[in-house]
C-alpha cells in the first residue's frame, strides 16, 4: 500500500479509502489511485484488513449429507445468496455424522466465520454453543433439532403429511402405508403425524402399514416397498417420507409386476428434479429448497446487520403437486 500511496501521490490514508470505496475521495484522486493498483499489480491483505476489522465476510454452510440432492440445491442457493451479497462460504459436510458436525463448528471458529448456516446431523444437535461462546451467530434450517430454539428456517412438514393423506384419501384410498425416514429426526416424525391426522378424521384409525427406522434414499424405498408388497391385503397407496424413497418404491411395484398408479398409488416429498421425469411422472409434496437456503442465509445476513427481526422461526408452506403416479381408486 505504500508503494501504492507513493506512486499516487496521496497518503496511505487515501489508497485505504480508495480500496474500501469510501465516498469522500474524488473521481481525479480515485482513478490516479487505481491506476497506480494497476500498475503495480497491488493485492489488499485480507488477513491484516480481517484482522482490523474483525470481519471475514466469510460464513459457513454445515449440511447432514452433501448427497441428497434437495441439500444440494439448498448448498447451490445459498452460495449464490451469499456471493450475491459479497461474501465467501464454506461448505462443511458431516455424512449424518453429529461428532464430525461438534468438529466443524469447531473449524469454523477457527476459520474466524461470522456466521453458520446449518442442516443438523441427528435428531439433536450437536455442541453449538461452541459457537455461541465465539460470539458467532447461527440459523438452522430444513431439519430443526429437537434441542435447537434458535433462528430457523424450516418447512412446515406437519402439513406435508396431511396434504399426502387427503390427496389420497381424496381418491378413495383407505388401505394405506407410509415409508418414512430416521425417526431420530424431527421432520420425519412430523410428517407422519400430519398424515396420520388426515386419516383419523376421516374415521381411519390408523396407518395399515408402517415401515420402521430407514433413511432418505431410493434403496431404503425399494426394500420397504418389496416389504409392503408381501402384506396381505396389500396397500392401494403409499406416502414416502421423500422423493428418493418414492422412486425407490416405484421400482419395486414395477419388479412385482405391478402398475403405478393403477395398482398402487404413491406420493413423495420435495419435487426434486427427476420427480417429474419418472415412469409415470412423481406426485410429490413441493418444498422450494432453494428459497428455504436463500431466506437462511438472508436471516443470517440480517442478524450480522443488527437488523429487526419480524420472525427469527420462518416457516415455509410446501404445496401439492398432482402428477401421474396417483389415481382415483377404481
Amino acid at each position: 500500500m505504500k508503494d501504492v500511496a507513493q506512486l499516487s501521490g496521496v497518503s496511505i490514508q487515501t489508497v485505504s479509502a480508495v480500496i474500501n470505496n469510501k465516498s469522500e475521495i474524488s473521481e481525479e484522486t480515485r482513478a490516479r489511485v487505481l491506476a497506480a493498483v494497476k500498475e503495480l499489480n497491488y493485492q489488499p491483505d485480507l488477513v491484516a484488513r480481517s484482522l482490523r476489522t474483525r470481519q471475514t465476510k466469510t460464513i459457513a454452510l454445515v449440511v447432514s449429507n452433501i448427497a441428497s440432492v434437495a441439500i444440494a440445491t439448498m448448498a447451490k442457493a445459498a452460495e449464490a445468496h451469499a456471493h450475491a451479497s459479497g461474501y465467501r462460504l464454506i461448505l462443511y459436510n458431516t455424512d449424518n455424522d453429529s461428532e464430525r458436525e461438534t468438529n466443524y463448528f469447531k473449524a469454523a471458529v477457527q476459520q474466524w466465520v461470522e456466521g453458520v448456516v446449518f442442516i443438523a446431523a441427528m435428531g439433536r444437535l450437536g455442541q453449538v454453543d461452541i459457537l455461541e461462546d465465539a460470539n458467532i451467530p447461527v440459523v438452522a434450517i430444513d431439519r430443526i433439532p429437537d434441542n435447537y430454539n434458535g433462528p430457523a428456517v424450516m418447512l412446515d412438514n406437519f402439513k406435508v403429511g396431511r396434504l399426502a393423506g387427503d390427496h389420497l384419501l381424496d381418491l378413495g384410498h383407505q388401505r394405506l402405508a407410509y415409508i418414512g425416514g430416521p425417526t431420530k429426526i424431527r421432520l420425519a416424525r412430523e410428517r407422519v403425524s400430519g398424515f396420520q391426522q388426515a386419516l383419523e378424521e376421516r374415521g381411519i384409525e390408523s396407518i395399515a402399514y408402517h415401515t420402521g427406522e430407514g433413511v432418505f434414499s431410493c434403496q431404503h424405498g425399494y426394500l420397504a416397498m418389496q416389504q409392503l408388497l408381501t402384506r396381505q391385503p396389500q396397500p392401494t397407496a403409499v406416502f414416502a417420507g421423500n422423493d428418493l424413497m418414492a422412486i425407490g418404491a416405484m421400482r419395486a411395484v414395477d419388479e412385482a409386476g405391478l402398475r403405478v398408479p393403477h395398482d398402487i398409488s404413491i406420493v413423495g416429498v420435495d419435487d426434486i428434479e427427476m420427480a417429474a421425469f419418472q415412469t409415470p411422472p412423481l406426485t410429490t409434496v413441493r418444498q422450494n429448497c432453494a428459497e428455504l437456503a436463500t431466506l437462511g442465509i438472508q436471516l443470517l445476513f440480517d442478524i450480522l446487520a443488527g437488523n429487526p427481526l419480524t420472525q427469527t422461526q420462518i416457516v415455509i408452506e410446501p404445496t401439492l403437486i398432482v402428477r401421474q403416479s396417483t389415481t382415483r381408486l377404481a
